[in-house]
């Protein structure tokens, strides 16, 4: 089943190379690839006349239970995040996707979404289901459904960001609080201690900042964002390191 995942998505990925290159703009959006997944495992598991000890149409009439996981949709979670590990938004670097997980993905796909014009809800929710997101409202600006988007940089709170929640204690919470930093006027090298200090790990963590912070920078749509992101992403790679 992942190998069928894995072809149907590089086979699309590679279509979508091959059309941008000449008319600039790719056929598939990643919810069309996230689908295809889907339909890839399916196809797989339609195949089979059982499953398990069970026979496949018995198991399909089934009535429901509320609450219930059946092993088919443990199969079609797998297939899900077969095909989520190969969508590497554009300008992030695979190993900061595959380093990362749930908000993270989460945040970092949409706001690559949101450059291509992207605000229906739908979008948001199918993702967020997709990458095991508690909740995702808590990263949201608007939860229209025809003008859903993220909140930006300097829209997080100070509640938003702390420990206990589910942004907070990632390396994406603390490169928005080094970015709002940034905004407030703050030296960026006092900004630079603060996530040395911080962050769990930083020096193996450094890379993964730099690549978020270069992402952010490329895809946000507002221009102080970008400065400061720039100025921060510029700082961490001069870093002096022990």
């Amino acid at each position: 089943m992942r190998r069928e995942v894995e072809a149907q998505i590089k086979q699309m990925l590679h279509l979508n190379d091959e059309v941008k290159d000449k008319h600039g703009e790719p056929v598939f959006n990643d919810s069309d690839l996230q689908m295809a997944g889907y339909a890839a495992a399916l196809k797989v598991l339609t195949a089979y006349t059982h499953i398990g000890d069970e026979e496949v149409t018995t198991f399909a009439l089934r009535p429901r239970q509320k609450g219930q996981i059946t092993v088919v949709d443990e199969i079609v979670q797998q297939a899900s995040e077969a095909a989520n590990s190969l969508l590497v938004p554009e300008g992030l670097q695979a190993d900061t996707w595959n380093a990362i997980k749930g908000i993270q993905r989460f945040y970092l796909r949409m706001l690559g979404m949101e450059t291509t014009g992207s605000s229906k809800l739908d979008n948001y929710q199918n993702f967020a289901k997709a990458f095991h997101v508690e909740d995702y409202a808590k990263v949201m600006a608007s939860l229209a459904p025809n003008k859903a988007r993220l909140k930006s940089i300097e829209e997080f709170t100070s509640r938003d960001l702390g420990d206990s929640t589910e942004i907070g204690s990632t390396y994406l919470g603390k490169l928005i609080i080094a970015l709002q930093q940034l905004l407030q006027d703050k030296e960026p090298q006092v900004v630079v201690d603060y996530l040395n200090t911080d962050v769990t790990n930083f020096l193996e963590a450094r890379p993964l900042l730099i690549d978020m912070v270069g992402f952010i920078a490329a895809k946000t749509k507002i221009g102080k964002i970008k400065d400061v992101a720039e100025i921060l992403s510029a700082r961490l790679r001069n870093q002096r390191l022990a």
